[in-house]
């Protein structure tokens, strides 16, 4: 790796857990670019995305490719989202709110249906689909505040003993160097050490967090119809990754200094690329009511890249701000591969007549089996992950997700929906990241008009996590919901 990666230290990483001491990528990458929601459709979330055995929507695809067999007529569908997400955050008794608002294309697609039956073979219909689903958005804002005696500084100058300053650059340009430059850390050149314009006094800490983006997965799916009875298919995903992460760490003095107020560190890391997949899956109608699926998802294998930069501002009494040189201001980029985890999900549905029905769905996902892959790409150093990924052995594990759902015909065109979802934890809860199991509430309306039909569905999830800001630091517990609202209309041809 590059000199840039070695000093990419943990207090620069954003989310969750503190960093291996020489690499930007571990398991935090693995877990935030792999906790799937799937959201989709109005009525696939009004339901909990419980539809791995129920089928005939497009969304239902991303968990089980036969249920796109459950369609008997050619569809179209496209829907509108719109997300509001709150942060609560705790960091030593002080309590800070933040949010934000987003729109969003959740799901997108076209089902086309052949009709087989006349060929006397046993198969009814054969579907071909594409399309697209958002699997998970980052759009996000977090404020953490408060006052301790640690700060970032002492990482900074901890790292850097017997390290000159002309070395800085090379060495840790995101960090020590950035300090130096802005003329918040001074040099002992005879005991070779460094030493900062702290006091005695605490710091009063606010860091700023903000992340955009999303995965979303474009597929092409095949399906059959055996006999109103079996219903089989598979489908190739395609997956494109866009997040963006950046926070400004600000701390400033507690007890007054004549010289010295405080300083502003900001870092930003952009990760993008693609991956692709396989999915296969079956349905079977154990009688007209009763209905069993299940489907097996490949790990994705993914090219990432990661672009991150940092710089870093003094501020000194009578208004005085020193900031680094725009051409001193570091840029870090690396290339790798991802494998995402294996997962394999089993269905239930039972149809009460024409007025009712109920799903569920239950999921396993192997987190402790994903993997950091060196690059093909030559212009890029290749490194193995060795210790990365015993690092994803020991701290993550093998999570468990339900998904249930309900829909009640309350007038012959109106539907009622309802659903729950329950997420694994994807750390072992000794790891303390995320502590609780992530839950969802759901519900919506449909209604349908000949061949056309509109849906309108809210989501409720609620999720905790661990912040850890840098090594030394006491940690924030944050509480993330996600509040949202989706609008599909659909048309059949």
């Amino acid at each position: 790796m590059t000199s840039y990666l070695h000093s990419s230290l943990a207090f620069l990483m954003l989310l969750i857990v503190s960093l291996p001491a020489s690499f930007a990528q571990n398991d935090a990458d693995l877990f935030i670019l792999s906790k799937e929601y799937y959201s989709g459709s109005a009525r696939f979330n009004a339901m909990g995305g419980a539809f791995g055995s129920l089928g005939a929507d497009i969304s239902s695809v991303q968990i089980n490719p036969a249920a796109m067999g459950r369609f008997s007529s050619s569809q179209a569908t496209i829907s509108l989202g719109t997300a509001l997400n709150n942060t609560a955050s705790n960091f030593i008794d002080t309590k800070s709110k933040a949010n934000n608002a987003s729109f969003s294309l959740p799901s997108i697609g076209i089902v086309l249906t052949r009709d087989l039956s006349d060929r006397n073979k046993g198969d009814m219909y054969s579907q071909f689909g594409f399309g697209m689903n958002r699997l998970a958005h980052f759009n996000r804002k977090t404020i953490i505040e408060g006052q301790q005696f640690p700060s970032m500084l002492d990482n900074f100058i901890g790292q850097a003993d017997g390290v000159y300053p002309d070395q800085l650059s090379s060495l840790f340009p995101f960090s020590t160097s950035l300090a130096w430059e802005s003329y918040v850390i001074d040099f002992d050149s005879t005991n070779l050490y460094y030493t900062s314009h702290l006091n005695s006094g605490d710091m009063k800490m606010k860091r700023t967090i903000t992340t955009t983006g999303g995965i979303n997965e474009f597929f092409i799916s095949y399906s059959r119809n055996r006999l109103n009875k079996l219903y089989y298919g598979g489908s190739i995903g395609i997956r494109t990754y866009n997040r963006f992460e950046g926070y400004t760490h600000s701390e400033d003095l507690v007890l007054e200094d004549p010289t010295f107020n405080g300083f502003d560190y900001e870092y930003q890391l952009k990760t993008s690329g693609f991956g692709a997949n396989l999915k296969l899956g079956i349905i079977y109608l154990v009688t007209d009511g009763f209905r069993l699926g299940f489907s097996l998802h490949s790990p994705t294998i993914s090219s990432l890249t990661d672009k991150w930069t940092a710089t870093m501002t003094g501020r000194f009494n009578d208004n005085l701000s020193i900031s680094v040189p725009t051409d001193l201001v570091p840029k870090g980029q690396f290339k790798y591969r991802m494998l995402t985890p294996f997962r394999a999900n089993a269905s239930a549905s039972y149809v009460i007549g024409l007025n009712a029905l109920l799903s569920a769905d239950i999921e396993y996902v192997g987190y402790n089996q994903g993997r950091l892959l060196p690059t093909k790409d030559i212009t890029y150093q290749a490194y193995g992950f060795g210790i990365e990924n015993e690092d994803i052995k020991k701290r993550l594990t093998n999570a468990v997700n339900f998904r249930l759902g309900a829909e009640f015909n309350i007038q012959q065109k109106l539907f009622l929906r309802a659903g729950f979802a329950f997420y694994g934890n994807a750390y072992k809860k000794s790891e303390n990241v995320d502590p609780k199991p992530d839950l969802s509430y759901s519900g919506g309306l449909g209604y349908k008009y000949g061949r056309f039909s509109i849906d309108l569905s809210y989501v409720y999830r609620n999720m905790k996590r661990v912040y850890y800001p840098f090594p030394g630091s006491s940690t924030a517990n944050t509480k993330l919901t996600d509040n949202l609202i989706t609008v599909t209309g659909s048309i059949r041809f």
